[in-house]
């Protein structure tokens, strides 16, 4: 249940701290300015540990941390970090081309009519789930898979 709420609640994060820092022409962030912001000098550690170095990315300050997002081939990501410059969570948004085998066997055995368009990778400590748009026109769900397991998050069915 814990791990329900936590993925739902990084769903709702991936919805909505994105759209605000790029709708805000003040959240743009030079990292080579930071000096004495510690949170994010510690963020930009963090980034530089678990993405690597020269990634080219963007930062933004939310009301709440940073986000940084970059492009790895047809990967797009977005890290989010705290005040503190903590990781809270990661987000990979990709095709059907990029999405693991396994994850889609599961999807494509349960939805053998429906094509996968989009996916969204949310990790966060320990867990994973992956947010997987599919459709059969004019059909269309988004489903969360996690532990081998598929829920429908929203539907559409005319």
């Amino acid at each position: 249940m814990t791990r329900s709420i936590t993925i739902l609640t990084c769903l709702f994060l991936i919805a909505h701290i994105p759209a605000h820092a790029q709708a805000t022409n003040n959240t743009f962030l030079n990292i080579h300015n930071l000096k004495n912001d510690k949170g994010g000098v510690r963020a930009t550690r963090e980034f530089w540990k678990l993405a690597g170095e020269n990634k080219e990315e963007r930062w933004y300050q939310l009301p709440g941390g940073y986000l940084a997002e970059f492009e790895e081939g047809a990967i797009r990501s977005k890290l989010v970090f705290d005040r503190n410059g903590t990781w809270v969570y990661t987000m990979r948004e990709y095709t059907e081309k990029e999405l693991p085998g396994e994850i889609r066997r599961l999807v494509k055995s349960t939805y053998y009519d429906f094509s996968i368009g989009w996916i969204k990778e949310v990790s966060q400590l320990r867990s994973k789930a992956y947010v997987v748009h599919i459709d059969n026109a004019p059909e269309w769900k988004d489903l969360i898979v996690r532990d081998d397991e598929i829920e429908v998050m929203k539907s559409y069915e005319p």
